[in-house]
């Protein structure tokens, strides 16, 4: 029975006595949530309005300090307008590779569909820092690329791979494939095939059907994937830690830098809060055109 305004209106004992399995199914995710998400945040967030030892004029009580000198700090600004930029160039390059995969997906046969969904799962589910690790010996100097490469002819002296912003990428591209994967290949699956089928039987050609049929309707699906690969991109710390180097740093390792190594907690929670709101403001308005580009072609 869903819940109503009238439900709630009861007293507090009729209302445990309907809805009491559901409330104990919930208990534990909402004691999960609540201990390590929201209790967190909100001590994060009440730190970021407090002066650290280290900042002149202090006082007690609240104060927007650190947010203003995040706002006025000329390397944060660097180093966020690159996390920007890294960040929307692994989605493009990471739906690039991902929507084709999910088409194969939803074409192929049982026996390709199993094999390619465990390579997906396995490599959702392995190790971040592996995984890095075997990037670390693809692109390094004298790794697996730069001897293929000089194999072939067509360098002469190793190419620097590692430490830039390219290496980063692709490790990121790497992590969030399945993100983007799945979410699309989920939309793709709710589309009718016999929309298709009608408009083949009519004379329209296949790159047609894609563009008319399969990729308006699958618009859900790429919202999904794009948002999870954004959200993930713009707060990764180990890809970038592991594969790139100080001059090409993104903003969460400026935040842990703060937080574990000049142990300034309130401008560390002040970065975090200023890149979880803009995170999100930015997705909100990436959801709200995709929404007006869906019922526009829909």
């Amino acid at each position: 029975m869903p819940l109503t305004s009238a439900s709630f209106s009861r007293s507090p004992l009729s209302f445990w006595m309907r809805y009491r399995s559901g409330i104990l199914l919930l208990a534990p995710l909402i004691v999960f949530l609540l201990c390590f998400y929201v209790i967190p945040l909100t001590n994060l967030l009440a730190q970021s309005f407090s002066f650290s030892s280290g900042d002149a004029n202090r006082h007690d009580g609240w104060t927007f300090y650190q947010y203003l000198k995040t706002y006025d700090s000329a390397r944060l600004g660097r180093v966020l307008s690159r996390t920007f930029r890294i960040s929307l160039i692994t989605v493009l390059i990471t739906l690039i590779v991902s929507y084709p995969l999910a088409l194969l997906l939803l074409r192929a046969s049982r026996r390709l569909k199993t094999a390619i969904l465990i390579l997906t799962f396995v490599s959702l589910a392995s190790s971040l820092i592996v995984r890095n690790y075997g990037w670390v010996v693809v692109l390094a100097d004298g790794g697996a690329l730069n001897s293929l490469l000089i194999g072939l002819g067509l360098i002469a002296q190793p190419i620097r791979f590692m430490y830039s912003e390219g290496a980063i990428i692709v490790g990121l591209v790497h992590f969030a494939i399945p993100f983007m994967v799945l979410p699309i290949y989920g939309s793709l699956l709710r589309i009718p095939p016999s929309m298709r089928e009608a408009a083949l039987s009519l004379g329209a050609s296949e790159w047609a059907c894609l563009r008319n049929i399969t990729l308006p309707l699958s618009l859900p699906g790429v919202f999904g994937g794009t948002m999870l690969t954004f959200a993930v991109s713009m707060s990764a710390y180990v890809t970038p830690l592991m594969l790139g180097s100080p001059s090409t740093a993104m903003i969460s390792q400026v935040a842990a830098e703060q937080l574990l190594v000049q142990l300034n907690f309130p401008w560390g929670a002040a970065i975090i809060v200023t890149l979880t709101v803009l995170t999100f403001l930015l997705v909100a308005a990436y959801a709200s055109i995709l929404r007006k580009v869906f019922r526009a072609t829909v």
